[in-house]
């Protein structure tokens, strides 16, 4: 009996050795504050690199070959500051005569080109080709109406690459802070090399 009452003792002790050692309780302090988290920041991606194609507009229309120059002696200039000349005119030397019974006109120093009578665009289109691709002409062509259509869908890739960069730049200044982020650019370089 003496050893179980030694065994209670012991176990009451174990069991509330804890409370007989009692300290204050410990405030606890809770602070609440921003961590800055660091996201990396993707590469932006490069500019577009577009290139301008030429587009030829061609007609049989006539073209018209204006009378050579012959500027003033002494030189005479316009408003505009720039130097004046005539297109000098005579009376056919044959005195052919035109529908109205009029003498027909013709240039006193000759045309300004060689091109025959009736030289149209199209003519003068289709010389260069040959001339730019050793005589063969492939014609390329499109409708108006598809025309105005490729011109809508060029617009829509614009704006939706000019509001997704916007995206971007958007993200990018609320994740990096402080510093600008910069704008996407587009960039269309024409053939002669100018933006």
């Amino acid at each position: 009996m003496r050893l179980k009452q030694i065994v209670s003792v012991l176990a009451l002790l174990t069991i509330s050795g804890c409370s007989l050692l009692q300290q204050a309780p410990r405030e606890v302090e809770i602070v609440t504050k921003p961590v800055k988290i660091d996201i990396v920041q993707p590469v932006l991606p490069r500019p577009i690199d577009l290139k301008e194609p030429k587009w030829y507009v061609v007609s049989d229309t006539r073209i018209i070959n204006p009378c050579a120059k012959e500027f003033y002696n002494p030189k005479q200039y316009d408003d505009k500051g720039q130097e004046k000349y005539k297109r000098p005119k005579m009376d056919h030397p044959e005195g052919l005569l035109n529908e109205k019974g009029k003498v027909i006109r013709v240039c006193k120093l000759g045309k300004e080109n060689d091109w025959p009578e009736g030289y149209t665009y199209l003519d003068r289109f289709i010389e260069d080709i040959k001339k730019k691709h050793g005589g063969d002409v492939v014609f390329f062509a499109m409708t108006v109406d598809d025309y105005e259509l490729m011109s809508y869908n060029t617009q829509e890739i614009k704006r939706y690459i000019n509001q997704l960069g916007e995206v971007i730049v958007y993200y990018r200044n609320v994740t990096i802070g402080d510093e600008d982020a910069g704008a996407v650019e587009i960039k269309v370089e024409k053939e002669d090399g100018n933006n």
